[in-house]
């Protein structure tokens, strides 16, 4: 019995510092594998109120920012309902005081004094991805449609350099039906904070029969999970 203790005891001397020998060298050193089940970030059932700012991209004469706040209800994972306003804030471009100052050129200009209305958003896509650090960034893909209104302000003498004793016309404001179509992504800082980009088209009704017109609009915001 002594003596196949003593046996026992020698063949586990020599294999532990070879076993732990061949562990050590099927590891990977310099990577880090992970395996994150279930989903980390859940949105279901879940309320969200966000701020965001936009710019306004296609607009020829002036420079347009949207500040705004948003409300969601997320349904699912993968459907939101959502509420929203921005207000504009226009500046005009060099281009347009050129215009007006050096060519006496009126090209008429409208303004977007504020935008508000609600939608549906759907999230098909869901990823993770592994920095070098070992770090694991969260995201979401989102496509967006919705409607509502847009109040609005054309001006005809947009860019003219008025005289001394000339007066400007005033602008005059209206109110538009807007539908829009957009689709960005969200980051998740936390279980409870993101941060997101968006780009969206919002497509306005014309000035008294006038068309349509569109405003290319890219956002970038925070999110917060209730």
């Amino acid at each position: 019995m002594k003596t196949s203790c003593r046996i026992m005891a020698a063949i586990s001397t020599l294999l532990v510092p070879t076993l732990a020998e061949a562990q050590k060298a099927n590891t990977f050193s310099n990577f880090e594998i992970r395996v994150i089940r279930p989903k980390y970030f859940q949105k279901s059932v879940r309320l969200e109120a966000g701020a965001s700012l936009g710019a306004v991209m296609n607009s020829t004469f002036t420079y347009t920012y949207l500040p705004g706040l948003r409300a969601s209800l997320h349904l699912t994972e993968l459907v939101e309902l959502f509420g929203e306003g921005a207000a504009g804030i226009t500046i005009n471009k060099s281009d347009c005081t050129e215009l007006g100052g050096k060519f006496n050129i009126e090209p008429i200009v409208e303004e977007t004094e504020m935008l508000a209305g609600g939608g549906v958003a759907l999230t098909p896509i869901y990823g993770k991805y592994q920095r070098a650090s070992g770090d694991v960034l969260y995201f979401d893909w989102y496509f967006t449609g919705g409607g509502g209104v847009a109040n609005m302000k054309r001006r005809k003498q947009g860019c003219r350099t008025l005289l001394p004793n000339e007066q400007a016309a005033p602008p005059k404001p209206y109110t538009a039906t807007q539908f829009n179509l957009g689709t960005g992504q969200r980051y998740f800082v936390s279980k409870n904070l993101s941060v997101n980009w968006g780009f969206r088209l919002f497509f306005i009704t014309g000035f008294e029969g006038s068309g349509m017109s569109q405003n290319a609009v890219l956002t970038v915001g925070t999110g917060y999970f209730f």
